[in-house]
Formats: C-alpha cells, sequence, structure tokens
C-alpha cells in the first residue's frame, strides 16, 4: 500500500486564489487521472452547484455558537473572494470541470459540514468565542487592502506550516474539529479509493491540510 501512495497526486491550494484554479484545472488535464478527488461534501457541491439567490446573514450574536462561527469564516472567505475574484470553491469546481471532461470519476471526500458542525458543540465555548471575536476584524483588514499582503504570505515557503502550528497552539479543540478530524476522514476516503481503483488519483485540497492528509494515510497503509 505505501507504493500505492505514489498514485495520488496531490494539489494543494489556496482557497479564492486565481492561481490556484487553474493550477488544479492544469494539473488533472496534463496528469489524466482515473478519479479526481477534491474537498467538498455533497452538501457544499450542491450549494456551488446551485448557489441559493438571495444568502441571509443571520446576526452573529444570536442563535447557535458552531453556526455562527462557521458563518463568520465564510464572511470571511466570501470577502476574500469578492477581491481577488475567485469564490470559495473555484478551485475544486474547476478539476471536477476538467476531470468530468477527461472522463474522470469524481469523489467528494470531505467531511460532512453537518457532522463537523455537530462535533464543535464539544469544543470548550471559550475557543468558540476568541475565534469568532477575531474573525470581524479580520474580514475588515482584507476589505481595507489585505487581501493581497494575505495570499503572498500564504505562498511563501512554509507560511502555511506556521500558520497551522499556530492555530494548533492558540485554538487546540478547535484545530481537532477543523483540520485534524477532516484530515483523518479525507485520508480514509482516499483509502478506500486507493484501493478500488488501480489508475492515479488527483486530490485537490486546502494548503492546510495537505500534511495531515498524507500523515494519516501513511498510518492507515501499515
Amino acid at each position: 500500500m505505501v507504493d500505492a501512495l505514489e498514485r495520488i497526486i496531490f494539489v494543494s491550494v489556496i482557497h479564492t486564489d486565481l492561481e490556484s484554479v487553474d493550477k488544479a484545472r492544469r494539473v488533472v488535464r496534463e496528469t489524466r487521472p482515473e478519479v479526481v478527488a477534491v474537498e467538498l461534501d455533497h452538501d457544499r457541491y450542491n450549494q456551488l452547484m446551485n448557489p441559493p439567490e438571495n444568502q441571509e446573514i443571520q446576526d452573529p450574536s444570536s442563535g447557535d455558537m458552531a453556526q455562527n462561527l462557521m458563518q463568520q469564516l465564510a464572511m470571511l472567505e466570501s470577502s476574500l473572494g469578492g477581491i481577488t475574484g475567485s469564490n470559495v470553491g473555484d478551485e475544486m469546481m474547476a478539476a471536477i470541470e476538467e476531470g468530468r471532461a477527461i472522463g474522470a470519476k469524481i469523489a467528494l471526500v470531505d467531511r460532512p459540514i453537518s457532522a463537523t458542525v455537530q462535533a464543535m458543540m464539544q469544543v470548550p465555548v471559550e475557543e468558540i468565542y476568541k475565534l469568532t471575536g477575531m474573525l470581524p476584524d479580520a474580514t475588515k483588514d482584507i476589505e481595507e487592502g489585505g487581501a493581497s499582503d494575505l495570499l503572498s504570505m500564504l505562498k511563501e515557503d512554509g507560511a502555511v506550516d506556521d500558520i497551522m502550528s499556530q492555530f494548533r497552539s492558540e485554538f487546540p479543540h478547535l484545530a481537532h474539529v477543523l483540520i485534524e478530524q477532516r484530515d483523518q476522514y479525507v485520508a480514509e476516503a482516499l483509502h478506500f479509493i486507493l484501493n478500488d481503483v488501480q489508475g492515479r488519483i488527483v486530490a485537490v485540497l486546502g494548503a492546510g491540510h495537505i500534511q495531515g492528509v498524507i500523515k494519516a494515510l501513511k498510518h492507515l497503509s501499515k
């Protein structure tokens, strides 16, 4: 199985980055894999295929804390996408489109968002409050011209690893739910696909998930 891992071509992308959209499309076209696996679940895929005409923005001060945090994260990504010209999910949809063009199978390998939100119910409220409180300032900074600086920084060698390490240090329980549990889920999905097909697999994943997924896959292969 260790050799089988070499059949997976990982495409590390940054959400809302036009270069990542082109990269995902190019790798699929040049590699011509048997399977294109993307970091989407079925609900998120359906939303991208059929965007709601009017997305209502809830009041973050009311309702469920986990849902509010996820909405704040979505608002931040939406602000960034509005500036860069690439919406969240464009890179995944580009890979899917190119995969279908070459006759590849499409696999949605991310953990269902409902399961992630459910798991967040176990996160200490202090962590959720802390991160939720930080996001409006981050969104404001992006809207005031910080988007290009942020994307440039994320593309520097080691920057994503540094950010992930800092996030785990400050928000260990959220990191477990939003990153580590999802890494494990994606790894198990890819492990299943490796056993199901003989050809190559292109896996398009956010840059922050690549190392965790590879580590989990190696563990599963033993």
